[in-house]
């Protein structure tokens, strides 16, 4: 693991220089109001915004803006923010959904709708992630030692309802269980003539359609207050998935998925945030082709920036990042980020992790909606011969 540790020595360097230069720009100047897009566009339609005290009043606060999606740079996206408390909000943390429909007006098309929803004084959590969608992208077999030149296209249609439920033990520690359905069809691999992809050599590959149905135990701790843009805290989870035929799965396989995040706030005038990020995602027995850890195949589909959808795939991913956050602007409107991550996975013959693929990029923030304190986000990235930019609503973790 010699090669992993230079990588995360390199990585805290660049980050000591992030913050030298962040700390120059937070001069001591007095703060200026608050401003977003929402002041421009009530600004540009020359009108009045609604007064202080009745926008603060209201209950849910909603963000649309158009966003790209990393599978397809040629698909047009637009995304839905809805965040609201069901509590006091001295005492309850923020609840979101988020909706994204897309298209690229050829047959492809995904709906998908991400919950996060809190209970007064937060003692329960639901997570909710509800997806139709009709897919098509370039694959690339299996390992990190995987080559950019060989790719082939992988077709599938895909329904998703992922819920789970948690209750607080005590201490932002949370206790909860869950259900996974997932069922993929009309799956098709086209390759060039003569050539064997790993996906058609792949025991499990699942085609032309199977179901993965399993129950899931997590234990969570969370204390984050609005995991829109995190602004302190912690979130970790631990979720173990286990898949049977019993419970409706066509293959009999489980999935170990842990997930560490830190957020560092930098006391200056104008507050930076250093984000830190590490995930190690396991899977055993029978597990399906389009169902292994794989670049941007994580719960939130946001893992990898730098690199295309499945741009990696193994049995095993172990993945970090680390991003510098920090104003530019004295009324919070303007934002810029700073980033760095790395991602292995094992490799099919092996068992090993023997590459590890690094990425980096800057990002550029736009207050949209100061109240809910949501960022449009438009990102940069650099992978090992990639590059890849991403338009979203929200901070990547």
């Amino acid at each position: 693991m010699a090669k992993s540790s230079v990588f995360l020595l390199i990585a805290v360097l660049i980050y000591g220089t992030f913050v030298s230069v962040s700390l120059s720009l937070a001069q001591d100047q007095p703060d200026a109001p608050k401003r977003d897009l929402i002041d421009f566009f009530w600004k540009v339609i020359k009108s009045k915004p609604p007064r202080a005290q009745d926008e603060a009043s209201r209950k849910i606060r909603f963000t649309i803006v158009p966003v790209s999606n990393p599978n397809q740079e040629r698909i047009t996206v637009s995304a839905i923010n809805m965040g609201f408390y069901r509590g006091d909000p001295d005492s309850t943390n923020m609840s979101t959904v988020y909706f994204y429909p897309y298209t690229d007006f050829a047959g492809r098309y995904s709906f998908s709708v991400l919950s996060n929803i809190w209970s007064e004084k937060n003692k329960w959590n639901a997570t909710g992630d509800l997806k139709i969608s009709s897919n098509s992208y370039d694959d690339y077999g299996l390992g990190s030692l995987s080559s950019s030149d060989n790719t082939n296209e992988l077709d599938y249609n895909h329904t998703r309802v992922h819920l789970e439920i948690s209750r607080l033990m005590g201490g932002f520690f949370y206790a909860g269980l869950g259900y996974y359905l997932d069922y993929f069809e009309d799956i098709s691999m086209h390759s060039p003539e003569g050539v064997v992809s790993d996906y058609d050599k792949y025991q499990y590959n699942g085609g032309p359609s199977f179901t993965s149905s399993g129950l899931v135990l997590n234990l969570k701790r969370d204390k984050r207050k609005n995991s829109n843009n995190p602004q302190g805290g912690y979130y970790t989870s631990l979720s173990f998935r286990l898949y049977r035929p019993f419970s409706g799965s066509t293959y009999s396989w489980d999935a170990l998925y842990v997930d560490v995040r830190k957020y560092f706030p930098i006391q200056t005038k104008r507050r930076s945030i250093l984000a830190a990020r590490a995930l190690y995602w396991q899977s055993s027995g029978e597990v399906p082709y389009l169902e292994l850890p794989a670049t941007f195949n994580d719960r939130e589909s946001r893992v990898g920036r730098g690199y295309p959808y499945s741009r990696f795939r193994g049995k095993t991913m172990l993945y970090s990042e680390a991003e510098y956050r920090f104003p530019i602007s004295r009324d919070g409107f303007w934002g810029l980020v700073l980033f760095v991550n790395a991602q292995s996975l094992r490799e099919p013959e092996t068992g090993n992790f023997e590459r590890i693929n690094p990425a980096a990029g800057f990002g550029l923030r736009i207050k949209f909606n100061k109240r809910s304190n949501v960022n449009l986000t438009i990102d940069f990235a650099f992978g090992k011969d990639s590059f890849k930019w991403n338009m979203n609503i929200g901070e990547f973790f």
